[in-house]
């Protein structure tokens, strides 16, 4: 049985995702936890999916699972979710910009009785650090105001890309989200509070990496509409 299962979608990550990956196996390597990592290549047009295989040789539990063309996020991490065979399935950003550190520092909040425990950039607890462009701090805080208001109820920040989820719940999130892009985390968290499971948001290390693939224009707009998009598909439910 491996118990824990990390996800890393990845689009055109051939320059991130090998130091990352390196970092990832050198952590599952030192842990006394069985893991699988699970590369899921969102229709890259560079090396990504044939660097991500070549460390197989080296960790066996690694899968690449190579998507014809571009779906977005929310359809990658989803499809490394239905391939996990974990009891504990979470996804990592590519760039590192959450080490996999902050993940055996938060398992036992599923021994609590949780069932999701997802990263904060805004909560502190005294062992973590936050390192932001101020702008996206801004940004951040103005998104995360409007979800509370409109869609989501006492998380302070549903964008992190850090989140582990009880296995045996997976299908009750995501298998009725319909999202594929940035958006999907407000989807899931929406469908998990929906359906009475339990959430803890804790706070962790996070530190700005260059080579974002987010628009900060287009991408707001477009996780706007998607909170208008959730309240449509599933406030009915």
């Amino acid at each position: 049985m491996i118990k824990i299962s990390v996800v890393i979608p990845a689009k055109d990550e051939e320059k991130r995702l090998p130091g990352f990956l390196r970092t990832v196996i050198d952590h599952c390597h030192r842990s006394a936890h069985s893991y699988e990592i699970i590369v899921v290549d969102d229709g890259s047009t560079d090396r990504t999916a044939l660097l991500a295989s070549s460390f197989q040789k080296e960790f066996p539990s690694l899968k690449v699972i190579s998507l014809e063309r571009n779906h977005g996020k929310g359809y990658a991490v989803k499809q490394g979710f239905l391939a996990a065979q974990g009891g504990i399935v979470l996804f990592l950003d590519a760039d590192g910009s959450t080490q996999p550190q902050e993940i055996e520092r938060h398992l036992d909040w599923f021994e609590q009785g949780y069932d999701i425990v997802i990263g904060s950039r805004v909560l502190t607890d005294g062992s973590s650090q936050v390192k932001a462009l101020s702008y996206r701090k801004w940004m951040g805080s103005v998104f995360n105001f409007l979800v509370s208001r409109m869609l989501i109820k006492g998380i302070k920040d549903t964008q992190c890309g850090f989140k582990m989820f009880r296995a045996s719940i997976i299908p009750t999130v995501f298998g009725q989200a319909r999202l594929e892009g940035f958006g999907f985390d407000l989807e899931v968290l929406y469908l998990a509070q929906k359906n009475d499971l339990r959430i803890k948001e804790v706070a962790v290390n996070w530190t700005h990496v260059d080579g974002s693939k987010v628009d900060i224009i287009k991408d707001p707009l477009r996780m706007f509409w998607n909170i208008i998009e959730i309240k449509k598909w599933h406030s009915k439910d």
